[in-house]
């Protein structure tokens, strides 16, 4: 065995950080601190193919990593103060390395591979105590808390022995009567005791699979999970599989027939907790078909699960079948049949019963008519802990076709679901529902399209509740959105008697390919029995426009809700402008802005805009690099209540004015100053900042210089100074 092609070399990094940080708030020294970090790491690395590549390759990776920190923070107002006088400070270091070998001989029915890797890098955690009162501080510490130096290693082998692609001798006639065999093992070492989140965790996997016969395949695969900081999540797991899922655990389909195929597996699991009460024992089978001729499909996809735990033994099976078809040029169908069971047998001796079982067939006739006519219907029988319900659902729908009209479209159906509920104790229910719907369309033109919906529901009988219904839901469409996405949560979807009517109109308009305007009106009403009416009237416009250097979305809705004369009301406007005509200019403007009653007693207002503008300017000469950019933003919020004991309103108003200039391409100077204005209290904040900083391929360092003054409240005052280093080597 010879190394060819190999390729040596050594990479190292050193990094050296400071931060020095005072706040003081009125005229008193509150806060006092600096924290220095370094770290260093080296690394070796070297890769190449063993004898050209015939035999295979192989990448090692070999160093080491150290680091450490040292912050100090005080109080000087408090010196008793725990929380604001710490004294943090942690070192640590470890092997770094990555070494990865693959055999693969050309010549040989196999592949191994072999790997073992901790590329783990330390890194530090800033402000995980804090040192101000949580929204007092203006420009923030950022000193260093904590540092991250765990072990992540992560070690494996995987081993295929059977016939391949590519090989170069005449012995593939002898290897395809091997079995194919493959062996994976891994394991995953957690460590970082000095964390202030420690973890030492060990998870290992070994998995043997094995080609039998065709697409049979043998699987044994344990698993063992080893806490050693919390060992009650600890674990063993062994699980047996035999059936069509490969080495991939992808599932394999076998061709019976030129129109059938199935796919088939079992598994048995044995889990061992440290904690009895996790511990289990299951088997699952799955049987899996799919068929397919000329005028028909059919497909399935059963299962079977026998799990023993700490509730008991519960037997679970399922049973679905989809199908589709044509009769006609013009007819289609599709069918469902589906059977679900679920028992639990609880360790006490009782027992509880789940299951469900619908089928449901529809009918779409007459594509090629003026008008489509489709039908449908199912029936559901389930059960649950005693209580039964037993439903049927139909409808019929027809639709216009081109053949009817190019400039009219029109749409009607008929829907009703009826529910014989069985609640044991609770009693016996009868419950009905019944939707219409009728919608029209009209294309005036290519640019301008109306529509206009009428839908109509009720109920009527006691509503059968707590059922979970896999195929037909009682009262699904109660608590939908409406006509313009009026989302009405306090509508429950558990009333019995009740009648409800939204008509919807909607109007279209797209004057340029890029330009489309919308409006819509939704007038929502419920009249439950027993209950005070329901009524929801909702006003929406949209606009959308958009060019390649300009977008503008604008939102708007009002809803207005009257529930047995308690009134609210709710305006909710959103916007988006954008403007981008070269590199040299970024402008975008957002806005939300909403009012109105959340109950008939509190009114509240919004507003909130931000506009930014970015300039930058790129060198004429030579490459084509930017020089000096320039940015401008600024934040309006206002936020009112009324109603409340005090009315409160809250003003923030932000300006930023920032500026970077890059002298030479790998050197830049920056600054920014952010001034604001907070109500109540006319409280004003004044932060700046200044930075330099240099970025080469084999050195990066910065300087950074930040102050910030608040005149009110705590008339707060803070100063904070960061240098880094990092070169490369």
């Amino acid at each position: 065995m010879f190394l060819r092609e190999a390729g040596a070399r050594v990479t190292g990094d050193a990094e050296l950080g400071y931060v020095g940080y005072d706040a003081e708030a009125n005229g008193k020294k509150v806060v006092r601190g600096h924290s220095f970090e370094q770290r260093y790491s080296l690394l070796y690395q070297s890769d190449g193919l063993l004898y050209g590549g015939r035999v295979g390759s192989y990448d090692l990776n070999l160093g080491y990593e150290w680091g450490a920190f040292d912050t100090r923070v005080k109080n000087p107002s408090d010196p008793t103060d725990p929380g604001g006088n710490i004294n943090p400070s942690i070192s640590g270091g470890h092997p770094i390395y990555r070494g990865e070998i693959v055999i693969d001989p050309l010549e040989l029915p196999m592949k191994l591979k072999a790997y073992s890797y901790e590329l783990n890098r330390i890194s530090f955690i800033r402000n995980s105590t804090g040192t101000a009162p949580e929204g007092s501080s203006l420009i923030g510490p950022r000193l260093t808390t904590d540092l991250l130096d765990g072990l992540s290693i992560n070690s494996g082998v995987t081993m295929l022995f059977g016939v391949k692609n590519g090989l170069t001798n005449g012995y593939n006639a002898i290897f395809q009567h091997i079995p194919l065999v493959m062996v994976d093992y891994r394991d995953e070492l957690r460590k970082d005791t000095k964390s202030a989140t420690p973890v030492d965790t060990r998870l290992r996997r070994l998995a043997f699979v094995s080609l039998n016969k065709r697409d049979n395949w043998f699987h044994y695969r344990t698993t063992r999970f080893e806490d050693r900081l919390n060992p009650t999540l600890s674990f063993t797991e062994s699980q047996f599989q035999l059936g069509t899922i490969d080495q991939t655990l992808a599932r394999r389909w076998v061709d019976m027939t030129n129109w059938l195929k199935i796919s088939t597996d079992g598994q048995f699991t044995k889990h061992a907790s440290v904690n009895p009460i996790n511990s289990y024992e299951s088997y699952d089978l799955n049987f899996f078909a799919a068929a397919a001729r000329q005028t028909w499909e059919a497909r399935t996809f059963s299962s079977f699960t026998r799990l023993q735990d700490r509730n008991g033994l519960t037997l679970e099976r399922t049973v679905p079948m989809y199908a589709t078809g044509v009769l006609k040029s013009d007819v289609e169908w599709k069918g469902t049949l589906y059977s679900r069971d679920r028992r639990l047998r609880r360790l006490d001796g009782s027992e509880s019963l789940k299951n469900d079982r619908n089928g449901s067939l529809r009918l779409d006739m007459f594509s090629r008519a003026p008008f489509t006519l489709g039908t449908f219907a199912k029936v559901e029988n389930s059960e649950n802990e005693g209580a039964k319900l037993l439903s049927f659902e139909g409808g019929v729908e027809t639709a216009s076709t081109r053949r009817f009209s190019r400039d009219y479209s029109l749409f009607a159906s008929y829907n009703v679901k009826y529910f014989d509920a069985s609640n044991g104790t609770v009693g016996d229910s009868k419950y009905l529902n019944q939707t219409a719907v009728v919608r029209g369309v009209y294309t005036a033109s290519q640019t301008v399209r109306f529509e206009l919906e009428e839908n109509v529901s009720a109920g009527s009988g006691t509503n059968p509740r707590d059922f979970s219904n896999q195929a037909i839901i009682v009262n699904s469409g109660l608590t939908s959105n409406s006509g313009v996405n009026s989302t009405l949560n306090r509508r429950d979807e558990s009333i019995n008697d009740y009648l409800r009517s939204v008509t919807t109109l909607a109007g279209y308009w797209t004057p340029r390919p890029r330009l489309r305007v919308s409006a819509a009106l939704s007038e929502d009403i419920l009249a439950p029995s027993g209950a005070p009416v329901d009524s929801v009237t909702t006003v929406r416009g949209d606009i959308d426009y958009a060019l390649s250097d300009f977008t503008m979305r604008v939102r708007g809705s009002y809803r207005y809700r009257n529930q047995g004369g308690a009134v609210t009301d709710f305006f909710d406007g959103q916007g988006v402008v954008e403007y981008k005509p070269n590199r040299n200019l970024e402008a975008s403007l957002y806005y939300i802005y909403n009012f109105g009653h959340d109950t008939p007693n509190t009114r509240s207002e919004v507003a909130d805009i931000r506009q930014r503008l970015i300039y930058s300017f790129y060198s004429t000469r030579g490459l084509a690099r930017k020089v000096l950019e320039i940015s401008e933003e600024y934040d309006y919020n206002r936020t009112q209540n009324f109603g409340t004991a005090v009315a409160s309103l809250t003003t923030t108003q932000r300006l930023r004015l920032g500026a970077r200039y890059y002298p030479i391409s790998r050197l830049f100077v920056g600054g920014n100053a952010r001034f604001s204005l907070l109500e109540p209290n006319s409280v004003t904040e004044q932060v700046y900042n200044a930075t330099v900083g240099v970025t080469f391929s084999k050195l990066q360092a910065s300087l950074d210089y930040s102050y910030g003054k608040r005149d009110g409240n705590d008339n707060r005052i803070e100063k904070r100074i960061a240098a880094n280093v990092r070169k490369f080597f």
